[in-house]
């Protein structure tokens, strides 16, 4: 019996270890777990009390003392070794070394999850024989930003009443809860999760309205020059986008967000002038997008009205020899110079326009009004005047005192300062009435008058060209008091080729699957010859 006790020393561990074995499998310390731990310890101690003097004595040998020490220091190191790898997992830090930035979210995506609180869930409906792993590395990457974002993959074969319950219509779907809010996600990809992610925080839509019956910009026209995309983009950033004819209009519409005119080919009348000057003096934001045209002359009533708001549109088109350089023409001047402003704050993408005039601010429309610029050209660029030469095939060249030397003003806007409301509505007659409380006085409000010289830029040809797209809904955003939507947005992920020469190609395969195994071999061969003459 004695001589079996003396086995209890490998029993106490094996227990243990079952015990623990017993934890990675089902997930949790269940009775069978608690009970072999609870057992294994219980043999330990029993076999230290049965043969106490026994361990202590081989304890006491100096060679186990020092076998003992080893074994201490190994534990000691092991347990660190845990422990900073514990603390690593908790508070990783990740680098994307990649020169497309292929493995990182957008400054977008970490905008937008800023702002939220409490846990997001995705949900990824996927059978079992489709490709998951680009999803589930993309679900991971806003793990990473965002500690309380989960996913789950279901199998929708296996999963019916799910199905039924989401909605789901097919294969690969996304939907998106947060806050008692279900989104479904389009494409499943940055882009699409983002913008489900604005949808699902927003408390409701602001509306956004193109102004029509001057020959502008459609945004229901799918063709080169239509805006049917950029359309698409407002509502990916929950907005609801209309057209609004002005000519019929008593008023711009109330739940107007931001009014935009793309490109008229006309001049507005002073009927359509005066509802965008009450609009504007109510504290709206109007974008303009004036194309030059042949005659290069800005319209009357519009430029009127610009120039009233502290922006004057020139009389001429850009030339940029730069463009010669990156496959364009003069007519498309590169916009890579920004000034310090909200619409481009860390902005650092090229912007391409094509068949632009300048817009300046001024400084004659008065204390209440602060006119800004927001882009400018290149100064290898200049403002042409002389259109009537440009047009009839005259070679373009500046002329001093005549044509603005670059960097030319391309965007501007300005921001006026409107009287309070109660203050218009109760504003006395005669002499000025005190308020009731003078230590609160009525909010003074805003209006935004934005203005750029050209709309081609975001038409369907030009919309995913460089930062073109950022740059206008940018500028929606901000017309919009979306401040928080302002960066650059998520992009699709192309994949990056190494295109090789014939030669390059034949050096590669050389140095790769001939050159470095012949090495290998040869050092081999040296080595084991050498041991051979030695022994």
């Amino acid at each position: 019996m004695k001589k079996l006790e003396k086995y209890l020393y490998i029993v106490s561990p094996l227990l243990i270890v079952v015990s623990l074995l017993l934890y990675y499998v089902i997930g949790k310390f269940g009775v069978a777990s608690i009970a072999t731990l609870t057992v294994g310890l219980l043999v330990g101690l029993l076999f230290f009390v049965r043969f106490h003097k026994e361990v202590v004595q081989k304890i006491t040998r100096r060679k186990v003392k020092y076998g003992l020490n080893s074994f201490l220091i190994t534990v000691v190191i092991l347990a660190i070794v845990v422990v900073v790898y514990l603390v690593m997992v908790n508070h990783n830090k990740r680098f994307d070394l990649t020169s497309v930035k292929r493995f990182s979210l957008s400054e977008q995506t970490r905008t937008v999850l800023s702002e939220f609180e409490g846990p997001i869930k995705v949900y990824a409906f996927y059978s079992k024989n489709m490709e998951t792993v680009s999803i589930i590395e993309l679900f991971t990457e806003y793990g990473y930003l965002y500690k309380d974002f989960e996913y789950e993959i279901i199998d929708p074969d296996m999963r019916p009443a799910m199905v039924e319950e989401m909605g789901v219509e097919e294969y690969g779907e996304l939907y998106l809860r947060y806050g008692g809010k279900t989104e479904k996600i389009k494409a499943p990809s940055e882009e699409g999760i983002t913008n489900a992610l604005i949808k699902v925080s927003s408390t409701g839509f602001k509306n956004v309205y193109f102004i029509t019956g001057h020959g502008e910009k459609s945004i229901e026209d799918y063709g080169k020059g239509g805006y049917d995309l950029i359309k698409k983009a407002i509502e990916a950033e929950n907005y609801k986008v209309e057209e609004v004819l002005l000519l019929r209009a008593d008023t711009v519409p109330v739940d107007c967000a931001v009014l935009v005119s793309a490109g008229p080919t006309g001049d507005y009348d002073e009927h359509e002038v005066g509802l965008i000057e009450d609009y504007i003096q109510s504290g709206g934001s109007v974008f303009f997008l004036i194309d030059p045209d042949e005659k290069g002359v800005m319209y009357p009533n519009i430029g009127g009205l610009l120039e009233r708001y502290g922006l004057t549109v020139g009389n001429n088109i850009i030339i940029d020899p730069l463009s010669r350089v990156l496959s364009g023409d003069y007519f498309m001047p590169v916009i890579n110079s920004y000034t310090f402003n909200p619409i481009t704050n860390n902005f650092r993408l090229a912007t391409f326009l094509r068949f632009a005039r300048s817009v300046e601010p001024n400084g004659d429309a008065g204390e209440n009004v602060f006119a800004r610029t927001v882009a400018n050209t290149g100064e290898a660029s200049w403002a042409e005047t002389d259109l009537e030469a440009l047009f009839t095939g005259s070679k373009a060249k500046f002329d001093e005192g005549e044509d603005l030397q670059g960097p030319v003003s391309i965007m501007a806007y300005a921001t006026v300062t409107l009287p309070p409301e109660d203050a218009i509505e109760s504003a006395p007659k005669g002499d000025a009435e005190e308020t009731e409380d003078p230590a609160a006085p009525p909010e003074q409000r805003e209006a935004i008058v934005l203005a750029v010289g050209d709309s081609d830029f975001a038409s369907n040809s030009m919309f995913e060209t460089q930062g073109n797209k950022d740059l206008f809904l940018n500028s929606v955003n901000f017309l919009a008091d979306k401040a928080d939507l302002i960066t650059i947005r998520p992009k699709q992920q192309e994949s990056v080729y190494i295109t090789l020469t014939a030669k390059q190609g034949r050096l590669a395969f050389f140095v790769s699957l001939i050159l470095i195994p012949l090495v290998v071999i040869v050092i081999g061969l040296y080595i084991t010859i050498q041991r051979r003459v030695k022994s």
